[in-house]
């Protein structure tokens, strides 16, 4: 089964990954929001996302660490990459204490602030482009850039607001 979605919170998308398994569906493969599934039995595999530190060369070293904890790399889009671990291994939790996750979503955050940067310096780009030339596709391409620097502003927003729980947690 092939089915197509766009997602910008990697928790959410776990969420769904695993509410697909407990259907019966096993991410097989993942390519720009088309996920690839195969049939499985319901509930049997657990799902993680992480993103690499650096993307150059890490991928074939980080792959064969997670195979011998159990853990199978099912994709890797850039930075992110999708992995699956058999539910009757035991729970799968990539990040188990508070520093770790801080340093989880610490990353995640400020990949997504570079992003923010480049997608604000291309709206205004495009902003001058529409309001110089009048064009109403400048216009068009202006918004869907606005839209996509809030996308970006909320995901940098939405990790700092996780790490502050964590921060939280650890001072309790």
């Amino acid at each position: 089964m092939l089915k197509f979605k766009l997602y910008f919170d990697k928790d959410a998308e776990e969420d769904w990954l695993k509410k697909m398994c407990l259907k019966g569906w096993a991410l097989k493969k993942f390519f720009l929001g088309f996920y690839t599934f195969e049939k499985c039995d319901p509930g049997e595999y657990n799902y993680q996302i992480d993103l690499l530190d650096s993307w150059n060369g890490e991928k074939d070293d980080y792959a064969a660490f997670m195979e011998d904890t159990g853990v199978k790399v099912i994709a890797q889009w850039w930075r992110w990459v999708y992995l699956q671990k058999r539910a009757s291994d035991g729970p799968f939790e990539m990040y188990t204490d508070v520093e770790s996750k801080i340093a989880h979503y610490s990353r995640i955050k400020n990949f997504f602030k570079v992003v923010l940067v480049i997608e604000v310096m291309c709206f205004f780009i495009e902003l001058m482009a529409a309001i110089n030339i009048g064009s109403y596709v400048f216009g068009i391409f202006t918004v869907l850039l606005a839209g996509l620097s809030l996308v970006m502003f909320k995901m940098v927003w939405s990790c700092n607001w996780k790490i502050q729980q964590y921060n939280h947690e650890r001072m309790m």
